[in-house]
């Protein structure tokens, strides 16, 4: 089993959805606690930086600001100590009179300390005042529910970056393994391949004279001289050559009959030499010869008078070329093999993929969900504190017209914030369920997608309201469909919102234009806007649920996620997008005309 990965924290980026989450609770901390300083601070030794302070009044602290640690800093003994500090008045503790954040006139302070999973500090989140502050329960309470809230999100950060560490180092592993595996199937090619060399270069040996047999062969009597290195080749003793007709009678019979013609061709026109390879039986075993040979002389009408020539057993030569192609079958066989581990392996692949991009999906709303909620969770705390601090001056006799109205505008505030909290809360699950849309749902019917387009086109873009945005619908008026009208229009209203928000966000306005054709049972529907496009690094992000590059500006990444699943889960389609910056975006979907 694979060791834990390591993480090594020190440099570990906070993404900016991350960053802009954390600032703006902190700037809702400082509000609520109705203190000029809420800050998160990043240990980076020997200093320690202010990694985000809170936009409010009063504050003297500016983000990336550094310090020297050993200086007497509040954030130094929380780190230390790992555990809580707070300061009421400094002024008037002897431990903390002399501490650099009074020259900034913060004189209270109350902080505690952030720790990643692995343990490492990453620093503090603290909060501090230019008044004496004793920090009741609640804002201890408050600060505490923000810390465990970060340190969420660290453990997210640092689980992200381990896997995608572990990930590395598993293909790293699986591709050395195939290396090695290829590397060894190469060595025994390597092996057959230096065996056949070997053998070649005896061969090359015995034509230097190094041990082949010669023969001459008499072709008007038909006699023929054997060498006795030929004889011992030939396994043939001198009594038993009777002729050239012993080499025919011994030569294998599926050989015999294409080496006689190629002889025959040869003497009819007897230029260059005669080469020929063929099994010889000598004694109770096969072998094979490589003969050579060449005229040498002619009669006076031009007719083959004598040929000499050589023999070299090249069986080693033979065996080798056979074990070669034995190894080639089986290399291919092993390919074959592994190729059918590779898509084993792929498809393994596959599976791992879909469920991180379930659970990327899941995170994604999960880290969305997180900021209202925890907003909602702070606001409906600091009511609760409120309202038991207005109960118990009403108690105790205490209570006055101006701590009453206080309490009224508080309250509104805090419900108002609650509201809005809820409502993106709200808004979110319900795009969320969209992303599940069920075709059940839906009713399938009969249809002129041009009228649908027409009526939709008109009631989201009415000329009235948009006088620079051109339509230009490309549908056969006769054109009849049977599908889901209602999802074809959920589609093209995102299409249409992705490109108001995206492609005409720059220059106000522009052209939309809308295709739809018939090809046999498959329908092409075309949408396509001349915006400012979409770059060759997001394209293979965009149909990813949560993926927006308005973070922080309304966007929240959802829009083409749905029409990517009405087109896949209802239409049983494909999409695909083709786009160039500048030069606009089209959006490619084909989807039966009767989807089952």
């Amino acid at each position: 089993m694979r060791a834990a990965v390591d993480v090594k924290t020190a440099n570990l980026a906070v993404g900016h959805d991350y960053a802009e989450k954390w600032q703006e609770v902190l700037d809702l901390l400082a509000r609520l606690l109705r203190i000029p300083a809420a800050l998160i601070m990043r240990v980076q030794p020997p200093r320690i930086k202010v990694f985000l302070s809170s936009r409010s009044d009063g504050n003297p602290y500016e983000e990336d600001e550094l310090a020297d640690l050993g200086t007497g800093l509040y954030c130094e003994t929380v780190m230390a100590r790992r555990g809580e500090l707070i300061v009421p008045n400094a002024l008037s503790d002897l431990d903390w009179d002399h501490n650099p954040d009074i020259k900034l006139g913060m004189i209270s302070y109350m902080g505690l300390p952030l720790i990643w999973p692995n343990q490492d500090v990453f620093g503090t989140i603290c909060v501090l005042d230019s008044e004496e502050n004793p920090y009741n329960a609640t804002y201890r309470q408050l600060l505490a529910q923000f810390r465990a809230m970060v340190e969420r999100d660290l453990r997210q950060i640092y689980n992200d970056k381990a896997r995608a560490e572990e990930d590395a180092a598993l293909r790293a592993d699986e591709a050395e393994r195939v290396r090695r595996e290829f590397e060894r199937l190469r060595a025994g090619e390597r092996k057959a391949l230096q065996a056949l060399r070997e053998s070649e270069e005896r061969w090359h040996f015995a034509l230097e004279g190094a041990g082949d047999g010669v023969w001459d062969w008499d072709l008007s009597e038909g006699g023929v001289f054997l060498s006795s290195r030929c004889q011992q080749l030939l396994g043939l003793f001198p009594a038993e050559i009777t002729g050239f007709q012993l080499w025919q009678t011994r030569m294998h019979p599926d050989e015999l009959p294409a080496v006689q013609a190629e002889l025959a061709s040869y003497l009819q026109r007897p230029e260059g030499s005669f080469v020929s390879e063929h099994r010889f039986r000598r004694g109770d075993e096969w072998i094979w010869l490589l003969a050579r040979g060449m005229v040498v002389s002619l009669d006076i009408h031009g007719r083959p008078l004598r040929m000499i020539g050589t023999y070299s057993d090249i069986t080693a030569r033979k065996q080798a070329e056979t074990e070669l192609q034995l190894l080639n079958n089986h290399l291919e066989e092993r390919v074959a093999a592994r190729g059918a581990e590779l898509q084993t392996a792929m498809q393994q692949i596959s599976i791992a993929e879909k469920q991180a991009a379930l659970a990327r999906m899941v995170a994604g709303m999960a880290h969305e969900l997180n900021t209202p909620i925890g907003n909602v969770l702070l606001c409906s705390s600091q009511m609760r504190a409120d309202i038991g601090a207005i109960a118990a001056d009403d108690a105790e006799k205490r209570l006055s017209r101006k701590g009453l109205q206080e309490f009224l505008q508080k309250a509104s505030e805090t419900c108002e914030l609650l509201q809005r909290n809820s409502e993106q809360a709200g808004d979110l699950i319900g795009r969320f369920k969209q992303i599940a849309v069920d075709q059940l749902d839906q009713p399938k019917r009969s249809f002129h997608p041009a009228k649908v387009m027409a009526n939709l086109l008109e009631t989201l873009l009415p000329a009235e309201h948009h006088p620079h945005i051109r339509i230009e619908l490309r549908i056969p008026a006769d054109l009849v469909i049977e599908n889901y009208p209602s999802a074809l229009e959920q589609l093209v209203s995102h299409l249409v919102a992705n490109t108001l928000a995206h492609g005409f966000d720059e220059k106000g306005g522009g052209a939309i234009r809308i295709d739809i054709g018939r090809d046999q049972d498959e329908l092409t529907l075309i949408y396509a806007d001349d915006g400012k496009g979409i770059g060759h690094e997001l394209q293979s992000k965009v149909f990813d649920p949560f993926f927006t590059t308005r973070m922080g500006q309304g966007g929240m990444g959802l829009g083409l996620a749905l029409v990517h699943n009405i087109v896949q889960a209802i239409l049983k389609g494909r999409i695909r997008l083709e786009s160039e910056p500048g030069q606009g975006a089209a959006f490619i979907i084909n989807f039966p005309a009767n989807p089952s």
